[in-house]
Parts: structure tokens; sequence; C-alpha cells
């Protein structure tokens, strides 16, 4: 008799934990629904979409999942562009090239006089800021991010805060002090610690490559496990600060195939010294030498796989 209780008692236990593990499933379930469809939701309300008169530099269209792609980050402040950087993102290499651009750089901007690279977004937007920057560098430009710099704090609050390595200059900015070393920041502190020009021996250059830092921490966070339970102060924070081309499909297929890619990101930068040009209006600009715009280009072009 006992004997046969016991194939009973095994069966009943098998069939509660059965239904326990059915039920965390179906939570499971409703929770990514939810996460989808609300980062569906944020995604729509934040869209940008490129002009159709923006210049397409692509022979044959890109298979996102497969080709490496190109982004244009720009950091917005009073509409122009106080940070310009090109992520080239290349899945069958695992690595990401990220250069920035010095915002004071001299080019070309069709229907405008020569000037600043960081006045064609406040000349003619997002499509304006995508044709200058593709001239300039011969390649194409696939995806675009703008961030508000007056916004992009409360982003990098919903992440919990960056770690970054300041490896170059200690200073006071915004009532914080930065040293040498390893360094959290939360995001006011980032907003300043990016911010920072003039006490920094390679001025423009300096802030560049503490504006890349911090980008590069914030895409470790959103490759990380973190985002998952603070996605709905992450979509609040986006909403306000960001405007993009990706839908939510090309994100989940960028998080996906390119993940190790985004993880391994390779730092450049364009190097030059600036001075007055009376020609235009006394400004101050930045010419980058040929032969190095040239040597870039070619790098961007070899990752990108289009040579």
């Amino acid at each position: 008799m006992e004997d046969l209780k016991k194939p009973r008692k095994r069966r009943r236990c098998l069939k509660i934990f059965g239904f326990i593990v059915l039920c965390i499933l179906v939570l499971v379930g409703f929770f990514l629904w939810d996460v989808y469809r609300r980062t569906d939701e944020a995604l729509q309300e934040m869209y940008v979409p490129r002009g159709e008169d923006v210049p397409i530099l692509r022979e044959e269209p890109l298979d996102l999942g497969d080709d490496p792609f190109s982004i244009l980050i720009l950091g917005l402040d009073e509409n122009r562009s106080d940070a310009v950087m090109v992520a080239t993102v290349n899945p069958n290499l695992d690595s990401t090239y990220l250069l920035t651009i010095p915002r004071d750089t001299l080019v070309n901007i069709p229907g405008f006089r020569t000037s600043r690279i960081n006045h064609a977004h406040a000349y003619g937007g997002i499509d304006l800021a995508i044709t200058v920057v593709q001239d300039f560098l011969n390649i194409p430009i696939d995806y675009h991010v703008s961030i508000d710099m007056d916004e992009f704090h409360t982003l990098i609050d919903a992440f919990g805060g960056v770690t970054v390595y300041n490896n170059t200059v200690e200073f006071s900015k915004g009532g914080y002090h930065f040293p040498l070393g390893e360094i959290d920041l939360t995001g006011n502190m980032a907003y300043y610690y990016v911010r920072m020009r003039f006490d920094d021996p390679r001025g423009d250059h300096g802030r560049g490559e503490r504006q890349r830092d911090v980008l590069a921490a914030m895409v470790n966070e959103i490759a990380g496990v973190t985002v998952v339970t603070r996605y709905q102060q992450i979509l609040d924070a986006v909403g306000d600060s960001m405007g993009t081309n990706v839908t939510l499909n090309e994100m989940v297929t960028m998080s996906i195939g390119y993940n190790r890619a985004l993880r391994n990101i390779t730092n450049l930068t364009l190097i030059a010294p600036g001075r007055i040009f009376p020609e235009h209006g006394g400004m101050y600009l930045i010419p980058i030498p040929e032969d190095q715009r040239m040597e870039m280009e070619i790098l961007l072009r070899n990752h990108l796989e289009l040579d």
C-alpha cells in the first residue's frame, strides 16, 4: 500500500512543479511583451526619418544582420551638434570603430558658405548633417542618433550611472571633482565631465575623448542585463532626450547579431591645429589635412567592407 502512495505523491509533486513553471513562463511572457510594447511606443515617439533627398552612398541595400553598418551620433546643444561621432559596426570582425570629428572642423555645407561641421544640423537638421558627414568621409551613413546634451544625464541616471577611466587630466567642474583613474559617474557628473574643455591641455580633442568614453560606457550598459530591470526608466529618459531612425526590429537585430562587435570599440579621432579664418568672419576652424582625412576614409570604408 505504501508503495502505491509513493508514485501518486511523486506525480502530484510533478504536477505542482509543472504548474509553477507554467505560471512563471506566463509571467515572463507578459513582462517581455510589455517591454516590447513600451519600447516600440517609445521608439515611435522619437522616430526621425531620413529625408528622401539625402544621398544614399551604398550600391546595394544594407542587409542588416549580415552587413557592417554605420551610425551618425550627434550631441545637440541648442540645435548645434556639440559632439559629432561616427560609429562603424562590423559583425564579421566583431569590432566597432568610433570616430570623433572635432566640432570646429572646416567643411563645405551645401547651400551655405564653408563653415563648422557643427553648424550643419543648425542649418538643415539631421538631413543636412548626414549629407555633410557623408561628403566629408565618403562613407554611407545608415542610421542616426541625436541626443540632447541638456537631457542625456537623465538617461545615464536611468542606467544607474556609468563607469569611465580618466587617464589624462584631473579637474573640477560644476561642483564635482574628477580625479585620475576609474570614476563612477551619475548623470549630473557625466554632464560636467563631457562639457569641460578649457582646463584640458588638449582642448576640444580632450573633450571629444571624454564624450567617446561616456558613450562607450552607455553602450556597455545597453548591452547588459541591468537594462531589463530598468527598462521603464530608460524609456522615459530616451523619450525626452533622443531622436533616431532605428526601428524596434532593427534594434533587436543589432543587439543580437552585433552584440560582440558593439562591445569591442576602437576609438578614433581627427587631430589638427585650428586657427582663426578672417575670410569666414573671424571664425575659429580646424582644417583637417587631406592626407589624414583620406586615411580615415580608407579605414572606415574597409571596415564597412565597401572596398
